[in-house]
């Protein structure tokens, strides 16, 4: 498979599986990887987990911007995190200020990062998150950030570059998907 210009973004809820599938597939099919930013953000703010920042639409923010920075840092990647989830994670948190001019630009930003996507990996949950002291692990949040993912992608007419996976697997995704590539590559 060639790889020239491929920017492969996973996406899904909390504890899917999408780090260890991005590491692997980073790693075959020899991209850069950009690893999923919000532990290092919070960190670098001198907090453990998302839930400890105080300003909650700055944080998203901040995710964004350092998404966009890693990306344009490469001509081809496989990315754990997009700016498909910052929109998701938008939604689900800033729901009270859904209208606002902040959000609509932060929409705009998204979306338009988006289209710059050549394959989208979609990961539904297989199976209960692990617990890490860090993400949110709860059976309603996970369902919620699913449906808000998979109403993005409708909403953003992403389907015909997304691929779902289907396996609990991981050594079976990473087959699942590289076939994907193959096949895609071959008919695009």
């Amino acid at each position: 498979m060639t790889t020239a210009s491929v920017k492969l973004v996973l996406i899904g809820a909390s504890g899917v599986g999408k780090t260890s599938l991005a590491q692997l597939l980073s790693a075959k099919l020899d991209l850069a990887l950009i690893p999923e930013l919000a532990r290092e953000a919070c960190h670098q703010m001198g907090y453990q987990n998302p839930t400890e920042v105080p300003d909650q639409e700055q944080f998203r923010a901040l995710l964004l911007e350092k998404q966009l920075l890693r990306e344009a840092e490469h001509e081809s990647f496989v990315a754990d995190r997009c700016s498909i989830d910052c929109w998701v994670m938008w939604q689900r948190w800033q729901l009270c200020s859904a209208m606002t001019y902040t959000t609509e630009a932060y929409y705009k930003t998204c979306r338009g990062q988006a289209e710059r996507y050549t394959h989208v990996i979609y990961i539904p949950p297989l199976f209960s998150p692990q617990e890490d002291a860090f993400r949110w692990t709860d059976a309603d949040y996970i369902k919620q950030i699913d449906r808000l993912t998979r109403l993005t992608l409708y909403d953003w007419e992403l389907w015909d570059r997304t691929y779902t996976i289907k396996s609990a697997e991981i050594s079976e995704r990473v087959q699942e998907v590289t076939s994907w590539l193959e096949v895609s590559n071959a008919n695009g």
